[in-house]
């Protein structure tokens, strides 16, 4: 019998995040061998482990995920994909060079715009359920546990509560999704409403060391400003821009002296 890997452990050999399977799987661009009608995991075959590294190095040269699927159809497919994203990165590279110029011109470095953004948070209903986890990769686990524990599918926006990270000593965190207030869940699933919040937030690529990087950011941004932290941080995937996450770190301002 062929050895099927469960998304943790495949995430762990191909050095992806669950997320990243999970939106590739949405995406159809790698889609499990199998999916387990009793519990619903994902079920990954070692072949694919191949596959899974040929999608890596064509989204390393630059090709949009649209593009990737095409060029997983044949070689010929690949080269033409492959043509088409280096015309693609020389003209972002002299609109990156002309925006260089334009900044070195500047008189004040100073004001470039930072990469923390503000915003009031608005309130939301949602349905969620938390643990306590081993690895961040096992909140897939919990996404599957809130969706068994809904009355209805939810097509609402969905995101992760961190109530403690591993740089905490323990990985607390909740999966929630958008639902409407009358809601019924099963099981361990809650449906309360998240109160609206001031954020301050970071958008980066959907990846476990752009993410790294984008909480470093607002943790030393949050430090700068002497702001408390009021809640869960956030993470939301941005419907608009697929393969890209929001972070955010609800905060109260610190009194002014």
């Amino acid at each position: 019998m062929t050895r099927m890997l469960r998304i943790g452990e495949f995430a762990r050999l191909t050095r992806l995040s669950v997320r990243t399977l999970r939106f590739y799987d949405a995406e159809d661009v790698l889609r499990p061998a199998e999916v387990d009608i009793r519990t619903g995991y994902r079920l990954y075959a070692l072949r694919q482990l191949q596959l899974a590294s040929r999608i890596v190095a064509l989204r390393r040269l630059g090709l949009q995920l649209s593009e990737v699927r095409e060029a997983l159809t044949g070689e010929h497919a690949e080269r033409q994909m492959l043509s088409a994203t280096r015309e693609r990165l020389e003209r972002s590279i002299v609109c990156q060079l002309v925006a260089l110029r334009a900044r070195l011109e500047r008189a004040d470095l100073a004001l470039a715009d930072a990469p923390v953004g503000l915003r009031l948070e608005p309130a939301r209903w949602v349905a969620s359920v938390g643990d306590r986890l081993a690895a961040v990769s096992d909140v897939s686990e919990l996404f599957l546990e809130l969706r068994r524990g809904l009355d209805r599918p939810s097509c609402g926006r969905e995101g992760v509560l961190w109530h403690r990270c591993a740089g905490e000593g323990a990985l607390t965190a909740a999966a929630f999704v958008e639902v409407p207030r009358s809601t019924r869940a099963r099981g361990r699933v809650s449906v309360f409403e998240l109160p609206a919040v001031e954020v301050a937030t970071v958008r980066t690529v959907d990846d476990d060391d752009a993410a790294e990087l984008g909480y470093r950011t607002l943790r030393d941004w949050m430090a700068r400003q002497g702001h408390t932290l009021q809640g869960p941080k956030r993470e939301m995937p941005m419907p608009a821009q697929p393969g890209w996450l929001e972070i955010s770190f609800p905060f109260r301002a610190v009194a002014p002296a």
